[in-house]
């Protein structure tokens, strides 16, 4: 079972997601997802636009922040936060371990 980090009521970050997940995402009520990876970070991983079209297909909305790890910039950071406030309730954003994700809305809501 893959491993949540809750880090407000409507965001959690986790680690890569796969198109057969997506589904039970929106059985749990979710409504958007944030990917931080950019394609072919590592051999087998679903592609994007992949993920985006199963995304559409369950109602979600579907966000692509390709990240190098160590690379963010505030213009990533803030694209990750309007990612979230746009969504009408819980949002999981993920990478390949959930730390980059994270790392991303810690910037997003650091004081300026």
């Amino acid at each position: 079972m893959t491993e949540y980090k809750q880090l407000t009521p409507n965001l959690a970050v986790r680690p890569q997601l796969e198109p057969a997940e997506i589904g039970e995402l929106a059985e749990q009520g979710y409504k958007g997802i944030i990917n931080a990876r950019p394609d072919d970070e590592e051999p087998g991983q679903p592609k994007s636009a992949e993920l985006a079209a199963e995304a559409k297909r369950h109602g979600l909305a579907y966000t692509h922040i390709p990240v190098v790890p160590g690379q963010a910039t505030a213009e990533d950071a803030a694209r990750f936060g309007e990612a979230v406030s746009q969504c009408d309730g819980k949002v999981v954003g993920f990478c390949r371990s959930g730390a980059r994700a994270a790392g991303l809305w810690e910037l997003a809501n650091k004081p300026r």
